[in-house]
């Protein structure tokens, strides 16, 4: 099932799954994703940073997961009680 969904600059689309995906898609050809990006739960919310192309994924321990549109993870934010 798909939780989230996201439009993107061009002709992409982020969506989020119960199955622990996130794929990014191109509108003009929908038989495969560009990038799958495979995580340790299940995705609720998706965010796009549309100018520098930066998926940014919450889970569901207060982390926060940076990945580009090409499925590479970039980043780490730690949790924190305070942020």
């Amino acid at each position: 099932t798909v939780t989230s969904a996201v439009f993107t600059v061009g002709d992409n689309v982020v969506s989020g799954s119960d199955d622990r995906t996130v794929k990014v898609w191109d509108l003009k050809n929908m038989r495969s994703p560009i990038a799958t990006i495979r995580t340790d739960s299940a995705i609720n919310r998706i965010n796009v940073c549309v100018g520098q192309k930066i998926i940014a994924l919450p889970h569901d321990n207060r982390q926060v997961r940076l990945f580009d549109m090409s499925g590479v993870r970039l980043a780490r934010l730690p949790r924190s009680s305070r942020q």
